[in-house]
């Protein structure tokens, strides 16, 4: 058996279905939006972003306590500031994807999680604009926290997350990576 098929025999293992454990998880989450690259390096124009804010939402599947895989779409808005063609404008970021989680319940309710996910970035001026509509593919990484709520299938949690795409465009060439940090209600439907 090769070293690949032994380590997916082994997650398949470890992700084994616990029947009282599994569960659709339904959520929906907001906060503020920033970036930690600005378009620019050195020279003319120049680009950056103000804070923004975003939302999102996400339907997943719990296999077990520790492991889940969830669609999700996180909606990011700022407005660009400096001297290229599309400053002063309204950016819109959609991000969407797959990404698998790792969670860590402790008995009391609180339940650190972090994630990663493969997916896709649109970038739109809102309105009329200079900038035109463009589509990338994106990584996301991130972390958080859980609470179950007592008595409930509720979960409260906090997380933030960082968003990696390539912005080519309007005389740009350079890797972003965008921020998001939310609170969220999650609602989990045992299966």
């Amino acid at each position: 058996m090769s070293i690949p098929r032994i380590a997916v025999a082994a997650l398949l293992v470890a992700a084994a279905p616990v029947a009282a454990q599994q569960s659709l998880v339904f959520n929906v989450n907001g906060g503020g939006y920033s970036h930690l690259v600005n378009l620019h390096a050195t020279g003319a124009p120049t680009a950056d972003f103000k804070p923004g804010y975003n939302f999102g939402a996400s339907v997943g599947y719990q296999i077990n306590e520790w492991l889940g895989v969830h669609g999700d779409f996180t909606f990011a808005h700022a407005t660009a500031r400096g001297t290229s063609s599309f400053s002063g404008g309204d950016i819109h970021r959609a991000f969407y994807g797959v990404h698998a989680e790792v969670r860590y319940p402790f008995e009391s309710g609180v339940t650190p999680f972090a994630f990663a996910r493969a997916g896709a970035v649109t970038v739109d001026q809102a309105h009329v604009g200079t900038l035109p509509l463009f589509t990338r593919a994106a990584g996301m990484f991130g972390a958080g926290q859980g609470y179950q709520i007592p008595q409930t299938r509720l979960e409260v949690f906090g997380e933030a997350k960082t968003l990696v795409y390539t912005w080519n465009r309007a005389g740009f060439d350079k890797t972003l990576w965008d921020v998001t940090y939310s609170m969220g209600l999650a609602y989990h439907l045992p299966l």
